[in-house]
């Protein structure tokens, strides 16, 4: 059970790390600072994805038959998880469309 708790608040830490970088993206954007941006949302990979292979690793021992308790703080970091890859989806795309207005 301890092992599950130290990866959900690695996956909420991480996760939480990557949606604090993209919406400091985001605010980079709109201040026109787009290299600046895209460094941030870059750094905002690679820890959504240290989340998402802590995640990945909790699924492969379940798929293994070694299964663990739910717990509040494992539900916590799903939602912080997925709440950050929706985060990437849309801020890139709000990203988009910062440099296609400032195009203009």
């Amino acid at each position: 059970m301890v092992e599950v708790e130290q990866t959900a608040f690695e996956i909420i830490a991480s996760a939480g790390d990557a949606q604090s970088m993209m919406l400091s993206a985001l605010q980079c954007a709109r201040e026109g600072k787009f290299q600046e941006a895209e460094n941030l949302m870059n750094e905002a990979k690679t820890s959504l994805a240290k989340a998402h292979n802590a995640q990945t690793g909790l699924i492969v021992e379940e798929s293994k038959g070694n299964k663990s308790k739910y717990s509040i703080i494992m539900v916590h970091a799903q939602d912080h998880l997925m709440n950050a890859i929706l985060s990437q989806t849309l801020i890139g795309e709000m990203l988009h469309l910062y440099r296609k207005l400032e195009e203009k």
